[in-house]
């Protein structure tokens, strides 16, 4: 006798939750390894020196230009060949890291390149150092700047992480959570609106985070 059920029950609910979290777990890892690692590369390039400017850039257009998904298998793919047979959920996170970094780098760039010249030059000229100046007047003023595109990043990477899927990585992440149920109950309208509202959440609580980060005195002041 067949006794699967084929209506939502509470373990549906629990799958997507954890779905839920498993999601925002891999934008909360990948986002601030990416963003390290993007400034990194930003930083670098604003530098001009060739050969941190043409290496760097080259990881950029690479990055942008394969699609994550190909990423994702390749990733897997050579860590398996090199003999490091890792967890596929680490694979993602690391894809992701590597993936978004390269957004970043372009973000955080034309940040510092934003910020006027002669406020950089006035704060060497008041006997601040390269690592001083560039410490307390262009990483606040070119942040101001900087945030809004960032935040459009991490958003978008919530939505990417939905690719993971293809490594059959465990515990599943809020999409392939929410093909499971709808393999089970054939109700793919309901399933998917209900996901979509736990992104529409998520979504809200980073935006909300960053809004209220950009409303603290210091950068209040800095966007007068």
């Amino acid at each position: 006798m067949n006794n699967i059920s084929t209506t939502f029950t509470a373990n549906d609910l629990l799958l997507m939750l954890q779905g839920a979290g498993v999601t925002f777990l891999l934008t909360i890892v990948s986002g601030i390894g990416g963003t390290v690692l993007g400034f990194l590369i930003g930083w670098g390039r604003s530098l001009r020196a060739p050969w941190l400017y043409y290496p760097l850039g080259a990881y950029i257009e690479i990055m942008r230009a394969v699609p994550l998904i190909i990423q994702f298998v390749l990733m897997n793919s050579f860590m398996a060949i090199l003999g490091y047979a890792i967890n596929p959920f680490l694979s993602g996170i690391i894809s992701l890291t590597l993936y978004i970094a390269a957004y970043v780098a372009e973000v955080v760039r034309a940040g510092i390149d934003a910020v006027p010249h002669p406020m950089v030059r006035a704060a060497r000229g008041l006997g601040l150092g390269y690592i001083q100046a560039f410490r307390l007047v262009v990483v606040p003023l070119g942040l101001k700047t900087v945030l809004p595109a960032w935040t459009g990043l991490m958003l978008g990477l919530m939505k990417d992480t939905s690719l993971i899927a293809v490594l059959g990585a465990s515990p599943p992440e809020l999409l392939r959570s929410s093909q499971i149920i709808i393999t089970r109950i054939q109700e793919p309208l309901a399933v998917l609106t209900g996901a979509g509202a736990f992104y529409f959440i998520m979504c809200w609580l980073i935006t909300l985070a960053v809004r209220r980060y950009e409303q603290r005195p210091l950068l209040q002041s800095l966007g007068r």
